[in-house]
């Protein structure tokens, strides 16, 4: 019994709620300018944020020509000033230098260490046998 009175509370809940949803959209139907008003001026500031974007991205393109050119000049002769600016500079020609210096010391130290050995193992002829090692 006890569960026929639930139902017919949520059936009685369930009429009402459907009386407010019909009575509701009468009202809607009846006033049809107002809703038509509101989605006018959705549309004319729709249209009015379109022409925004548009403008915008006619700008975007300009922008994006002037760094498209500023990056080819950039690798065209950008890259070939630093080049000639390094390769000028005391700096690194002296630290060149020095990379080139300490080769050479490291090639006479292996040639010092293979003339050793060949002499420890009593084969002088096994010097210029001896590869040569790369760095």
């Amino acid at each position: 019994m006890q569960e026929y009175e639930e139902f017919s509370k949520k059936r009685d809940k369930m009429k009402t709620s459907l009386a407010a949803l019909r009575k509701e959209a009468e009202g809607v139907k009846e006033a049809p300018g107002v809703d038509m008003l509101q989605v006018k001026d959705d549309k004319e500031a729709l249209d009015v944020q379109g022409k925004a974007f548009l403008e915008e991205k006619v700008g975007l393109k300009a922008s994006l020509a002037q760094e498209t050119s500023n990056n080819q000049w950039l690798i065209k002769h950008g890259y070939q000033q630093v080049v000639t600016y390094l390769l000028h500079s005391t700096e690194f020609n002296s630290a060149l230098g020095d990379v080139y210096i300490k080769l050479l010391n490291h090639g006479k130290h292996l040639g010092f260490v293979a003339g050793y050995k060949a002499h420890e193992s009593e084969q002088p002829q096994a010097i210029f046998l001896l590869p040569t090692s790369s760095l």
